[in-house]
C-alpha cells in the first residue's frame, strides 16, 4: 500500500510534529549543510515509526563526502527513493551510481512542455512524478479531466520505473505547494488510479513551510484515511 508523506528539513521538531499529526511517512528536503549530519539525522529519524524518501540537494557544489552521506543515509533509512532534479542528476546521478548501483534515483520533471515530458519519461531510468508540476507547467491548467488523461497515459507506460510522487494539493490558478486536502478531487483520482498501478511507495503532500502545522497536518491525515476507507 502507498504511503501519504509529509516533506521537512529534516529537524526535531519537524518530526515530532509530523508523528503527532498521524503521519508515518517523510521526504526529507536535504542541502549539503545537512548532509555532514547525516549520521546524527538518521538517529533521530530512527526514533520515528516513518517510511522515509530523501530529496538531493537541489544546488551544488556536493563534495565526494557530501555524496557518501547521502547514499549511507538512504541505507540507514531503508529509503524508497532519492528524489533528484535534473540538472543534479547530470552532474551527480554517476557518482551516486558508483557508490551504490541498487539506488532508486527518482528524476522529477518540471517546467517540461509536452514534448520534452515525455522525453523525461521516457529515458530517465526512475521517475518522481509531480503532479502540480505536470498540471500547471505542461498542461497549462488544462480540466481535471485532461490532467487524469494524461495520469493514465503516464501510468500505462511508466509505472514500472515510478519510485516518488509529489501530490500538493493544488487547483488550476491558485497557489503552488499547498497541503493534499486543498484539492481532493484530484487528489483521490490521482492515488485511485495510483493504487490500480500498484504503487507502493510515498505520495508526499508537497506543501510549504507555512502549512506545516499541525492542524494543516491533521487535516491531511484525515482526508487520507477518509479515501483509504473508499478503498476497501
Amino acid at each position: 500500500m502507498l504511503s501519504l508523506a509529509t516533506k521537512f528539513a529534516p529537524e526535531r521538531l519537524a518530526f515530532e510534529t509530523a508523528a503527532a499529526a498521524g503521519f508515518r511517512a517523510a521526504e526529507f528536503w536535504l542541502d549539503a549543510n545537512l548532509l555532514a549530519k547525516g549520521d546524527e539525522i538518521a538517529a533521530v529519524a530512527a526514533r520515528f515509526p516513518f517510511r522515509y524518501a530523501l530529496h538531493f540537494p537541489n544546488k551544488g557544489p556536493i563534495s565526494t563526502e557530501a555524496l557518501n552521506a547521502c547514499v549511507a543515509l538512504y541505507r540507514q533509512l531503508k529509503c524508497t527513493a532519492i528524489v533528484i532534479h535534473q540538472p543534479m542528476f547530470d552532474r551527480y546521478g554517476a557518482a551516486l551510481r558508483e557508490l551504490d548501483g541498487e539506488l532508486d534515483l527518482a528524476i522529477e520533471n518540471h517546467i517540461l512542455d509536452q514534448t520534452n515530458f515525455d522525453r523525461w519519461a521516457d529515458r530517465s531510468p526512475g521517475l518522481t512524478l509531480d503532479v502540480e508540476h505536470l498540471w500547471k507547467f505542461t498542461l497549462h491548467d488544462a480540466p481535471l479531466a485532461k490532467l487524469l488523461e494524461q495520469v493514465d497515459r503516464f501510468l500505462d507506460r511508466h509505472a514500472g520505473k515510478l519510485h516518488h510522487v509529489h501530490l500538493p494539493g493544488y487547483v488550476p490558478g491558485g497557489e503552488e505547494h499547498c497541503p493534499i486536502h486543498f484539492s481532493k478531487d484530484m487528489a483521490s483520482e490521482v492515488l485511485t488510479r495510483l493504487t490500480n498501478h500498484g504503487f507502493k511507495k510515498l505520495v508526499v503532500s508537497e506543501a510549504d513551510s507555512p502549512f506545516q502545522t499541525t492542524e494543516f497536518l491533521e487535516q491531511d491525515v484525515q482526508w487520507f484515511e477518509d479515501w483509504q476507507a473508499t478503498q476497501r
